[in-house]
């Protein structure tokens, strides 16, 4: 039969959170494409901020 516990170090390390690579300020800012999508990690809400338009943020995410 498996563990049904973890080691703390383990257990933590689920816990563990990794910044993003946002900048000082950018939740302010106005969205650019080239800083959402190509300088960071492209998620939808990243390009959504980017086009402030549907349309236009699905047809750049890959289908």
């Amino acid at each position: 039969m498996g563990r049904v516990f973890l080691t703390e170090e383990k257990a933590n390390s689920v816990l563990k959170r990794y910044p993003r690579a946002n900048g000082l300020f950018e939740e302010i800012r106005q969205g650019n494409i080239e800083r959402e999508c190509r300088e960071e990690i492209c998620t939808y809400e990243e390009a959504r901020e980017a086009f402030e338009n549907h349309e236009k943020t699905f047809a750049l995410l890959p289908k």
